[in-house]
């Protein structure tokens, strides 16, 4: 075997690679296992004596816990969402793709007749004002998606890849991520409380070593929620604030281009409409583990004031070079229009340049000829 081979997906170094990127989520779940155990046992038997509180203590924990690491395993095993097939370049038009990816502006009016043709609605440019395209997916990228190099794809609606879910949090499973942040937040918010009585008797001084020993699986347990719920509050509430301008992480940090200017607000619809975009329209939904987003993850709505702008520019979701608005070519096959389009335009091209040749010929002749002629007319006049 190779050490190409290696490096690809069922090699060895490959394999080695995605197991290591896994161990944030063992983590994760073996400090889940021993709270469960610090709490239920060490706290709940061990410690409190009455059973009302003791049965108090436990639902509420395992129903947070339930929801917890529902919403957690939810954001780990759902697959980051892909570009749908029609966004991809194959077959016949890959051919041409390949004969002019190296041409940017043939390219663009390649990936202009391609959006007309398959009826792709575009807002989000290049920074170059250019349509966005993977080179390395070979497809045309939706809004607000973007190619990630630790999935090798590109994902809908991406937010970033986080470690500890080894994963993408995009357009499929962004609920699932806020859910996840917040439930364990409250989480460990229940669990630092509900332990803080026994982190105050283990300071006490009239218990003895003995019972000092026997507690302190609880104060580390209160050390790591108070850990824990510090983290968690600081990506909760910046995702909420995310959340309630309707932006990614992305485009927080790098703004959409849309109309050749940048849209930090561009999909931001108030925070009711915000929210019910990644939470649903079912209030019995909002708070649950299950897919109740609304969308596709590749068509999103402008927000009036940046549609003005766009419509006051006269912007049009697939304009590109000299590609006239509303444009189209109906009947060709997309590889013999481009070879016919681009033969005119080598042939219009060269006949501009031969005609420019023979203006500068012509020039250049009556210019000779008024020189010649200048020595004889002196002569005449003397």
């Amino acid at each position: 075997m190779s050490c190409r081979d290696c490096t690809r997906k069922g090699g060895c170094v490959y394999t080695t690679f995605w197991l290591v990127r896994f161990l944030p989520v063992v983590l994760v779940s073996l400090a889940t296992g021993w709270g469960i155990y610090a709490y239920t046992y060490e706290l709940c038997i061990l410690s409190i004596d009455n059973w009302p509180q003791r049965i108090i203590y436990l639902f509420i924990f395992y129903a947070l816990l339930i929801l917890f690491y529902t919403s957690y395993l939810r954001t780990v095993y759902t697959k980051a969402w892909k570009p749908p097939q029609k966004y991809c370049i194959e077959g016949a038009s890959k051919a041409t793709y390949e004969s002019v990816k190296d041409d940017e502006r043939q390219l663009q009016l390649f990936l202009s007749d391609i959006a007309r043709e398959r009826d792709l609605t575009l807002l989000v440019r290049g920074f170059d004002h250019g349509i966005r395209f993977c080179d390395k997916c070979c497809c045309i990228k939706p809004d607000r998606s973007h190619h990630c190099s630790m999935c090798e794809q590109c994902v809908l609606k991406f937010d970033h890849h986080c470690p500890w879910v080894n994963n993408c949090v995009n357009f499929g499973n962004y609920k699932y991520f806020i859910l996840f942040l917040a439930y364990g937040f409250i989480f460990c918010i229940w669990i630092a409380a509900t332990t803080l009585p026994s982190f105050i008797d283990f300071w006490r001084h009239e218990y003895d070593m003995n019972k000092k020993n026997g507690r302190f699986p609880l104060v580390f347990l209160l050390f790591l929620s108070c850990m824990f719920s510090l983290s968690l509050s600081f990506l909760f509430f910046y995702h909420l604030y995310l959340t309630a301008k309707n932006r990614t992480t992305v485009e927080s940090f790098r703004a959409p281009m849309i109309d050749g200017k940048y849209a930090k607000d561009a999909f931001n619809h108030g925070i009711r409409a915000n929210y019910r975009e990644i939470f649903g329209s079912h209030p019995l939904y909002w708070f649950l583990p299950v897919p109740s987003s609304i969308g596709d993850g590749c068509k999103f709505v402008m927000n009036d004031m940046t549609a003005m702008s766009a419509a006051a520019g006269n912007q049009v979701f697939v304009e590109m070079g000299n590609v006239p608005n509303g444009q189209s070519h109906a009947h060709p096959p997309i590889a013999q229009h481009h070879i016919n389009l681009y033969s005119e335009q080598s042939s219009s091209a060269s006949e501009k340049e031969i005609k420019s040749v023979d203006d500068e010929i012509t020039e250049r002749s009556q210019v000779s000829t008024a020189t010649t002629a200048s020595p004889s007319h002196d002569s005449v006049t003397a």
